[in-house]
């Protein structure tokens, strides 16, 4: 039985590409270290804006080589942290290991347009995941999982699927103010999603 909520990453993308890319996937627009496919096998086309490691070429997820309908899937997994206390050369270790977007108008500048680039060289009837987390951004809630099926339907794609990974560990809340701590306002997020879209057809 193939389950929406997990604490195991490698189990939903086996589900992923068992009930939705029996092939395989095709492309991977921010391929990595390639940790996402110890598991299912390596994606045809592997692109990153610096790569990791070898057999990655170098294009931003909003730009790729490929030509318009060429491909059947597409996995896009985009940083998702915001940093918005500290200048753009803060060394935090959350910065330094998963890098992010400092302002949510520049998350959602590169996702709207890497979706409109999925669009273009995706085939009709084909497959685009795309694994996301919401925010808490200048003290305001963004479902940022609304917001992708919101602009992925306004480029002709439908939610297929829906996967939500729950966190097994996550990193403490910094203390502030030496000992005294800030009253909370907003749940703490230990959930991501996978979000499974089809690119539909021409009428």
């Amino acid at each position: 039985m193939i389950r929406s909520v997990s604490h195991d990453q490698d189990e939903i993308l086996q589900s992923i590409v068992g009930m939705h890319c029996p092939d395989g996937i095709d492309v991977d627009l921010t391929y990595g270290n390639g940790c996402f496919y110890e598991k299912i096998g390596e994606p045809k086309n592997k692109f990153d804006i610096s790569p990791q490691v070898s057999g990655v070429i170098a294009a931003c997820s909003t730009n790729v080589p490929l030509p318009s309908m060429s491909v059947v899937s597409v996995v896009f997994d985009p940083p998702f942290l915001t940093y918005i206390k500290a200048g753009r050369e803060h060394g935090s270790i959350m910065a330094k290991r998963f890098s992010g977007y400092w302002r949510y108008d520049e998350l959602v500048d590169h996702y709207t347009k890497t979706i409109a680039e999925a669009n273009r060289v995706l085939r009709d009837g084909s497959i685009f995941v795309i694994k996301c987390q919401d925010i808490i951004h200048n003290h305001k809630m963004h479902a940022t999982h609304v917001n992708v099926v919101r602009w992925c339907e306004e480029n002709g794609m439908r939610l297929l699927d829906l996967y939500v990974l729950v966190a097994k560990h996550r990193m403490g809340m910094p203390e502030q103010d030496g000992a005294v701590k800030r009253k909370q306002k907003h749940a703490r997020v230990f959930h991501s999603y996978f979000l499974v879209f089809k690119k539909q057809g021409r009428a």
